[in-house]
């Protein structure tokens, strides 16, 4: 089927759709882990940096910078993430082990005031530091790249449709070195029948589209952001009357990078802790059987979890990716 006839099948079927996709306030999120920078500064210049790890909805704050008169500073801060944002007492540390050095314990020698991060997304937000106004933030990708090579990897979808989770596994090998209207580059899968784009271009901008080619009763599109391994966002599936179902909830990991290495924290020596699961690797009859009693479930629903216009751009994206996988 040519990039022109995908297109037109596509407008046929579009009036269907409106009745699904996602705004991006529908997830909870909790911000990203490791390094952060302050957007007006992400030129390496200015010498100073800070770091965030978040467990069980607790934020740990570390930040090296400098002092008035040159020399070296680190201060810590730790405190809950409440309503999407973070405020704690900048605590300065000082005394302890130089390298190479006889073991000395730190100290804490003060404090500057408070550090407050207000955060809009799990990659951006606005921080205030002590003495100096409001400033955008976010989070430092220095591995994975905003385009078809940040893609690149075995992925692990998990869906979750009426409460049951059902995953998938997906290898995107293959940079087409084309792109959508939408985004800045296709990557697919050796066999063809899945691709995905970063977003660059409307209200989807910073996001990943996915999608099943070709599109069939019971295929798969989904939208999510990820940063580093890992991400989240929502999919839906065609459903036997030709609408598409409301959202399910999506999570993504990448469980091995473009060269076979795996990013799990398994150190392989133990053999019941290794990942021993048979994630499919395509839509399996189990896949599909999970799909037509979610089917029925939803047949009746009019359930809509996302703004038109969102929903709009990301039904022409999806369908501008499989017509270029499919005329490959």
């Amino acid at each position: 089927m040519t990039f022109k006839k995908s297109l037109v099948k596509f407008f046929v079927t579009l009036a269907l759709a409106l009745s699904l996709m996602v705004t991006q306030s529908v997830l909870a999120f909790m911000p990203a882990g490791g390094l952060w920078v302050i957007d007006s500064e992400n030129n390496g210049q200015s010498g100073r940096g800070f770091q965030i790890e978040v467990e069980n909805e607790v934020l740990v704050f570390t930040y090296f910078g400098y002092r008035l008169d040159g020399s070296g500073t680190f201060y810590l801060a730790a405190g809950p993430v409440t309503n999407n944002i973070f405020s704690a007492t900048l605590t300065e540390y000082q005394g302890g082990n130089a390298l190479g050095a006889a073991y000395s314990p730190a100290h804490a020698s003060g404090s500057p005031g408070k550090v407050t991060i207000s955060f809009s997304s799990g990659k951006h937000g606005t921080m205030t530091l002590p003495g100096e106004s409001p400033q955008s933030i976010s989070k430092f990708g220095f591995g994975y790249p905003n385009g078809p090579d940040g893609l690149l990897g075995k992925w692990m979808f998990s869906e979750i449709l009426s409460g049951v989770p059902n995953a998938i596994v997906r290898s995107l090998s293959v940079k087409l070195g084309t792109s959508s209207s939408y985004g800045n580059g296709i990557v697919a899968t050796a066999a063809g029948d899945f691709g995905c784009e970063f977003g660059t271009v409307g209200t989807l901008a910073g996001m990943v589209v996915c999608a099943d080619v070709p599109q069939t009763t019971y295929s798969d599109t989904y939208v999510f952001k990820f940063s580093g391994d890992r991400g989240v966002g929502i999919g839906f599936y065609v459903m036997s009357s030709g609408a598409n179902s409301p959202a399910y909830e999506l999570h993504a990991l990448r469980i091995a990078t473009k060269t076979g290495r795996e990013t799990g924290i398994n150190d392989g020596t133990s053999t019941s802790l290794q990942a021993m699961a048979r994630a499919k690797t395509g839509s399996s009859s189990a896949d599909i059987s999970l799909k037509q009693q979610d089917d029925k479930l939803q047949a009746s629903s009019a359930v809509e979890s996302v703004k038109a216009a969102d929903g709009i751009q990301l039904q022409l994206w999806a369908a501008e990716i499989r017509a270029v996988l499919m005329a490959q």
